[in-house]
């Protein structure tokens, strides 16, 4: 009997313990006005609380600070209830009449505090800042005899500094903001508020000190959810992800108090480092926890599916794509670039064509002016010889009102393959002639002595003389000469001899031998070991 005691008291403890670094941890968020997250805690934790209370009172400031006067004045209300001897909740209730304009009924609360908590540093400072959130100009001389007193009555305190830092800082006065909580910090290294504060308002200036700070504070206090959380999370700021990452991982492990929002960014610092089979297991717990309504419940799904894409497993990508695009199927705003391209790719690898083509839509719809998206599908599709969703996607090039020559000469290169393609009927084959010269004439117009501009359009007019008649002479002599003008000729050696065997070719049939024995020799040059181009020189040489 006496060891289950033991080990029912050992539960309890531990409970009591839990709670209690619970409120302290939600303590701690709200006072760096991290009042979602404050709130969040409060909630886990405030039904086994032993001091009501205090949590009261905080729960409390949470609804004051985000202007919910009367929810506040109900906690501060209960709180004074459980314990009447508790400063802090009169305060409060001075704060919210203050706010509604009653200065007397709020003055008599403030002294009803101050005979609870008397000549006590962290009274006055708070009936300071009540007075700053009520009217700061009006009430200024009330503001500052209070932090006056708190400054009397604790020498060797840190909160006048912080109180002082934080109406400093409302007023976006940063230098002072920071010299005040430097100050604080040097009265109490170990406080939280003061050192996350200073951490966070100097790392705009110096982050390396900012993070030292942090590593410092978190010596003297281990435990603390916000310390882990903010240098973790200021390690990522930096650009420290493999640090940030192992800082995340240790806060999340050791702490109940941590939110979707850490999983999210633990699982996405575990991607950057390449780790995709922990990004992708963080990920898919993270999953798990919050329901389809959450934003985080896409950020899940979208590094699951980066992270399967990278391990190959593109079966399970593709089912988590579906899941992801499904959850807000009204809503493209959930989505990003990259979501797209890579849920395209995802549909693509499991023969979803039309899925892969509504993705592509979709990022190009979203980001018009990335013109590489479309220009780089224009090109695939041609080459898969899709020619009609070739000339869609380098439709919405040419559409655009950053379009260069080059995309001309895209256009013209997707006719040229759709001409030359055996499956392509007559009158399709007229028609992408037609355009193809249009389209490549237009890239020469803007810079008409691109060598490869002028080859396209040679191999174009080539492709529709096959018997070699001569209507591509004059494009085919143009390249010809700029080929020649390039400093290395012999990279482009096989382009040189197909326009010498086509000019040779064509000036036989127009029976220009001696010119077509000029042509036959320059590529003889190109290529001495062809016997059949010896054999033809040595013929027309006769």
């Amino acid at each position: 009997m006496k060891a289950k005691f033991l080990f029912a008291s050992l539960l309890m403890g531990a409970s009591i313990f839990s709670s209690a670094q619970g409120v302290k941890d939600g303590i701690d968020f709200y006072n760096i006005g991290d009042y979602e997250n404050a709130q969040t805690i409060f909630d886990r934790n405030s039904a086994s609380v032993a001091d009501k209370a205090e949590i009261d009172y905080y729960i409390g400031m949470t609804e004051f600070k985000q202007g919910k006067l009367d929810e506040a004045d109900t906690y501060f209300k209960n709180g004074a209830a459980a314990d009447a001897k508790y400063p802090l909740n009169y305060i409060g209730q001075g704060a919210v009449l203050l706010k509604k304009g009653n200065r007397g009924a709020a003055e008599d609360l403030f002294k009803e505090a101050r005979n609870l908590g008397k000549k006590d540093a962290g009274v006055e400072s708070k009936i300071a800042l009540a007075y700053f959130y009520a009217d700061p100009t009006k009430y200024s001389s009330q503001i500052d005899k209070a932090i006056a007193n708190a400054r009397k009555y604790g020498k060797n305190s840190p909160d006048a500094d912080i109180a002082q830092g934080d109406i400093y800082f409302a007023n976006q006065d940063w230098g002072n903001s920071m010299a005040s909580y430097e100050q604080a910090m040097g009265y109490d290294p170990s406080n939280i508020e003061a050192t996350v504060k200073y951490a966070d308002t100097y790392f705009k200036v110096n982050p390396d000190l900012a993070i030292a700070r942090l590593k410092d504070i978190i010596q003297s206090n281990p435990n603390s959810a916000l310390v882990q959380r903010q240098l973790a999370e200021k390690l990522y700021e930096h650009g420290d992800f493999v640090e940030a990452a192992q800082r995340y991982g240790n806060y999340i492990s050791s702490t109940q108090n941590h939110f979707p929002k850490d999983e999210a960014r633990y699982a996405q610092l575990l991607y950057f480092a390449d780790k995709f089979q922990d990004c992708y297991d963080v990920a898919a717990k993270l999953q798990g926890s919050v329901p389809t309504t959450s934003s985080y419940r896409v950020v899940a799904d979208r590094l699951m599916l980066y992270s399967l894409e990278n391990l190959g497993k593109w079966q399970e990508a593709y089912n988590v794509g579906k899941e992801m695009f499904g959850l807000r199927a009204n809503d493209n705003s959930s989505y990003n670039l990259k979501d797209y391209l890579m849920f395209a790719k995802a549909c693509e690898m499991n023969n979803d064509a039309d899925g892969a083509t509504a993705m592509y839509d979709k990022a190009i719809e979203l980001n018009p002016d990335n013109l590489e998206i479309a220009r780089s599908l224009a090109t695939q599709a041609a080459g898969a010889k899709d020619f009609a969703k070739a000339l869609k996607y380098a439709g919405k090039v040419l559409a655009s009102d950053k379009v260069e020559p080059k995309d001309y000469a895209m256009m013209a290169n997707i006719y040229y393959q759709q001409f030359a393609d055996k499956n392509t009927t007559a009158e399709d084959k007229a028609n992408a002639y037609t355009q193809g010269i249009n389209y490549i004439d237009k890239a020469l117009d803007a810079a008409p002595d691109n060598y490869s501009y002028v080859y396209r359009k040679m191999l174009l007019q080539i492709a529709n003389d096959p018997n070699g008649k001569g209507l591509a002479t004059s494009t085919a002599e143009k390249y010809v000469e700029l080929a020649k003008a390039q400093n290395d000729v012999n990279a482009f050696g096989p382009s040189l001899q197909y326009a010498y065997q086509y000019l040779a070719i064509s000036a036989i049939n127009n029976k220009n031998n001696a010119k077509g024995l000029e042509y036959l020799r320059a590529w003889h040059e190109l290529d001495p070991s062809n016997e059949t181009v010896t054999k033809y020189i040595d013929a027309l040489s006769k």
